[in-house]
C-alpha cells in the first residue's frame, strides 16, 4: 500500500476545452470503446457530457488509445487497463471535448473534500420493529480550498472569474509520483479575507461536483 502526503502537489484548473465531438455509442465491455468522430491522441483528458450511461456523465478521463478517428477507450484507475463499462448503464447520446490544464492553482494551504455518503430515506412500515432505511443515492461531493490570499494570483483570478460567469470548470491536482485526481465542478471563490491575529491572511473556494472523481497514473 502506498501511503499519500499532501506535499508537492500540483494542481490546474481547465483553461480551455476543445471543440465539441459528438459519441454515437459506447459499448458496454472491459474496456469499452468511445464511437464518434475525433482527433484525439493517447495521453489527452477528455470531458464527458452524456445521457444515458450516468457513470461516465460530468467527468474528465485520460485518453489510453485510440484505434482510429472514430473510436478511442479511456484509461481506468490503474492508467493501463480500459475503463470497464461492462455494467454501466445504456449510452443514448453525448459529448466529448479536450480539456487543457494550463491554468495553474497555487496557493492553497488546505483542500478538504466532503459529500459521496450513502443517501439513505425512511422505509419503515408498521409492520417493522426495527427501522428500515433505503439507499437512494449519495450525497453530493464537494471540496472546499483554503488560500493564502493573492489579489494578482493567476489561478485565484481563473477561480473567482469562473465563479461570477458560473462557468464549470474541469481540475486536476497530480501527486509527486505521477498519480493524479480529475474532476469537474461548478466553481466557488468568496474573494472574501480572513484569517488568525499575526497570520497569513486567507481566502476560500470551493468546487461543487457534478460528477465523480476519476482517478489515474
Amino acid at each position: 500500500m502506498t501511503i499519500y502526503t499532501n506535499s508537492g502537489l500540483a494542481m490546474a484548473m481547465q483553461s480551455a476545452l476543445g471543440a465539441t465531438k459528438t459519441l454515437t455509442a459506447i459499448s458496454k465491455a472491459s474496456s469499452g470503446v468511445f464511437t464518434g468522430t475525433h482527433d484525439f491522441t493517447a495521453g489527452d483528458f477528455v470531458l464527458l457530457l452524456v445521457e444515458g450511461m450516468k457513470e461516465v456523465n460530468n467527468r474528465v478521463f485520460q485518453v489510453l488509445s485510440v484505434s482510429t478517428t472514430v473510436s478511442f477507450q479511456l484509461e481506468a484507475m490503474d492508467g493501463a487497463a480500459g475503463l470497464d463499462t461492462t455494467n454501466f448503464t445504456t449510452f443514448t447520446s453525448g459529448t466529448a471535448q479536450k480539456v487543457t490544464f494550463g491554468t495553474a492553482i497555487s496557493g492553497v494551504s488546505e483542500f478538504t473534500p466532503s459529500g459521496g455518503d450513502p443517501k439513505m430515506v425512511d422505509a419503515t412500515t408498521v409492520h417493522d420493529v426495527v427501522e428500515v432505511q433505503q439507499v437512494v443515492g449519495a450525497t453530493a461531493r464537494n471540496y472546499a480550498l483554503t488560500f493564502q490570499w493573492d489579489p494578482a494570483n493567476a489561478g485565484q483570478a481563473a477561480m473567482l472569474d469562473a465563479f461570477t460567469t458560473a462557468t464549470p470548470k474541469s481540475f486536476k491536482i497530480t501527486y509527486p509520483n505521477g498519480r493524479f485526481v480529475l474532476f469537474y465542478g461548478s466553481v466557488g471563490f468568496s474573494g472574501m479575507v480572513g484569517g488568525a491575529s499575526q497570520g497569513i491572511t486567507t481566502t476560500t473556494g470551493s468546487v461543487a461536483l457534478l460528477g465523480a472523481p476519476t482517478y489515474g497514473l
